[in-house]
């Protein structure tokens, strides 16, 4: 990684103006590409949208100081700007925001005689939740119509209070687990940070830019974009079809046919990704993926496809990740401890550089807490089902910290803590007035790809790399997130009363509400107790990552890894598993074959295959928000 120079610290406040000026245009440019258009680019572990605009920056300074020697922005500055859009990023990307608005008033336009949602549930939705005037949805729904208009904006009012607020919250509670958990991470552990490492090298442009390779890789994955590009608007120009090659087709005889979906991509900026991930991880990743395709192969053969849900892959990954958030706590239980006592003595220092004070952040868990009860309470839901549901959404949201601190490997995880809880308690365990309210949170903890928490620490290693103050890059954080909030529910209910949700919003996700619904719905219909062979399952994927952990500490040359297997069995690099093979190969042969300077050497190719990725997929966005016209995307 690359260290950033002293003079880069920065206590001026262009950062934060030019971040609250960006951020208005990065959360509407994310909103209008993804929901309008269709691109899924906040799905991958590394956002298109702040790496492009970083770029874009980059080049501006870089010409100002070349040709007039005076540079508008330091490195602390661009570093500073860049995690406060990916907060944005993050904020407005789909798996939070973007899938609120296909939630939260699906149930009022597409109840029916015949799901009888009206019967089931309507009577338990909490009021400030939604709109439930179908009149105000048609616009919604529909299209040519106006947000602006008063009545619109009334029944709107307290859904956006709700919703803005208890957002708020939530990053607020994740701003101090992670201050809790940044000395031992980052400066204890020195965990690696294989996301960060294209932005902490792309603000010195000088070392960056003058690299072949790295212009090799960019020149190369470019002219592959640009050529896709056309071939959308222009069937004529030829390119080379690198994406989503299902290879099911080619197996259609048992027990074969039971590998399922099988899909072969060649994406450049996952390449690029992969190789700088540990060799171990990325091994494991795509190993355990294809012993998943084995499985099933074999489960059919053997007849044991019979039991549905067999073999219950859903919930060996429940079982990993709390496994994972286990060890992650177990590892830090010393500094816990240490946090505790500074927390209490008033006389410690030990905590003066933190982002804010322990005690603070103990007391902002404990308040947000009780505000997390009381919202719940208002809702209908019990102190107990409150406290559950949290605890295992900021069980996940700890490993998957850990995950992308230590690997930077995408997380697509389905685990979300209400199916969790019928599955280990059942349905009958919970009240329906429970059941319905926490369906309302499907929305931010469905797949936990663009998860704000993972974001936010690997800004205070940014700050670290950047020697910005951690307090300072916090508060950034925290105005980005206000800002992106209150911009993206101006953004999208624009967007939906405008163009229509369903009429012209074409990556508008009618299946996310009606997935949440239809669960609520058979819930409730036909109630359902623990489900013991699931829990056993649930069992065996933690023992399994437990297992995999242990003969790594007792076996140096142990070469699986656990977070391999539990991204493997969460479906999170169904995408990626033959990008992931094909760095693992090429970092193998490259450190076997020149050792670690020629790993040095070629490093700016890998770059370079991110950077050109990004930079063409962006630009090709831009033409199709401009032009109003379908465009190629660099992923999906």
């Amino acid at each position: 990684m690359s260290n950033c120079d002293s003079t880069s610290s920065t206590n001026n406040w262009r950062p934060f103006l030019l971040g609250v000026i960006l951020l208005p245009f990065e959360v509407y440019w994310v909103t209008i590409a993804e929901m309008k258009y269709g691109s899924q680019a906040t799905a991958l572990p590394l956002f298109i949208y702040p790496v492009f605009i970083l770029f874009c920056l980059v080049i501006v300074n870089h010409g100002l100081l070349t040709f007039c020697n005076w540079r508008l922005l330091t490195i602390a500055d661009l570093l500073t700007v860049y995690a406060m859009l990916v907060i944005g990023t993050s904020i407005s990307a789909y798996g939070m925001l973007q899938d609120l608005f296909a939630v939260v008033v699906h149930p009022y336009r597409f109840s029916t005689v015949e799901n009888e949602w009206q019967d089931l549930f309507f009577h338990y939705i909490p009021p400030h939740f939604t709109v439930s005037n179908p009149k105000i949805l048609i616009g919604y729904y529909e299209g040519e119509s106006s947000f602006y208009q008063l009545e619109h904006i009334r029944s709107w009012l307290y859904p956006i209070i709700t919703w803005i607020s208890f957002t708020l919250v939530l990053l607020t509670i994740m701003h101090c687990l992670n201050t809790i958990l940044r000395r031992q991470w980052i400066q204890d552990e020195k965990l690696s940070f294989p996301i960060i490492q294209l932005p902490l090298n792309l603000v010195q442009p000088s070392n960056f830019f003058s690299a072949h390779f790295l212009w090799l890789g960019f020149t190369t994955v470019a002219v592959f974009d640009i050529l896709s590009g056309l071939n959308i608007m222009f069937p004529s120009v030829p390119h080379l079809h690198l994406k989503l090659h299902d290879i099911q087709q080619y197996f259609i005889e048992k027990p074969w046919n039971a590998m399922g979906r099988t899909r072969i991509s060649f994406y450049p900026f996952m390449i690029g990704i992969g190789f700088f991930l540990p060799l171990d991880l990325s091994f494991s990743c795509w190993f355990f993926f294809l012993l998943r395709k084995l499985s099933r192969i074999l489960s059919t053969y053997l007849g044991l496809n019979q039991i549905p849900g067999f073999p219950f892959f859903h919930q060996q990954s429940a079982g990993a990740w709390v496994c994972l958030a286990t060890i992650a706590f177990w590892l830090t239980r010393k500094h816990l401890a240490l946090v505790l006592r500074v927390a209490v003595s008033p006389s410690s220092q030990i905590d003066e550089a933190e982002p804010m004070r322990y005690r603070l952040a103990l007391i902002g868990l404990i308040v947000g807490g009780l505000f997390l009860l009381v919202f719940g309470g208002l809702a209908g839901i019990s102190v107990w089902a409150t406290i559950t549901f949290f605890s295992i959404y900021f069980t996940i949201a700890v490993a998957v910290t850990r995950l992308r601190a230590e690997f930077g490997a995408p997380h697509g995880i389905f685990n979300h803590p209400l199916e969790m809880m019928i599955t280990v308690f059942g349905s009958k365990c919970w009240g329906a007035d429970e059941l319905t309210s926490m369906t309302f949170f499907f929305w931010f903890n469905r797949g936990y790809r663009p998860h704000p928490m993972p974001n936010q620490f690997e800004a205070l290693k940014i700050a670290e790399a950047a020697r910005i103050k951690n307090n300072q890059i916090l508060w950034a954080m925290i105005v980005a997130g206000i800002i992106s909030l209150v911009c993206a529910f101006w953004v999208n209910l624009d967007m939906m009363y405008r163009d229509g949700a369903t009429s012209k919003v074409t990556g508008f996700r009618l299946w996310v509400g009606n997935g949440a619904m239809n669960q609520l719905s058979s819930w409730l219909q036909n109630p359902i107790t623990s489900e013991w062979q699931q829990i056993g399952f649930i069992s065996f994927g933690a023992f399994f990552t437990f297992i995999l952990f242990w003969f790594r500490i007792l076996f140096f040359w142990w070469p699986l890894h656990p977070a391999g297997y539990s991204l493997a069995v969460s479906f999170a690099i169904d995408y990626f598993w033959c990008p992931f093979f094909i760095s693992w190969l090429l970092k193998t042969i490259v450190l076997k074959t020149v050792g670690v300077k020629g790993y040095q050497r070629v490093v700016p190719f890998f770059f370079g295959l991110i950077l050109g990725d990004f930079v063409a997929g962006a630009l090709w966005m831009i033409v199709g928000m401009v032009a109003d016209v379908p465009v190629y995307h660099i992923f999906i």
